[in-house]
């Protein structure tokens, strides 16, 4: 992964992490859509991790 990789996977983990935190019991659901896509990219990032983590330590 590049600094850039990084960079953007932390900032959608702190993004997420911000929503849910904050909605709480005031959940509003036009987060909705914006948690579904967060989780889509995260979940496409989280492979390119595990790929180079296979191939770092075979």
């Amino acid at each position: 992964m590049t600094e850039k990789d990084i960079i953007c996977y932390l900032g959608l983990v702190n993004r997420r992490l911000f929503i849910v935190t904050h909605s709480g019991i005031d959940w509003k659901p036009e987060y909705g859509p914006e948690l579904e896509c967060i989780d889509r990219e995260i979940a496409d990032m989280r492979l390119i991790i595990e790929r180079e983590h296979r191939l770092r330590h075979g």
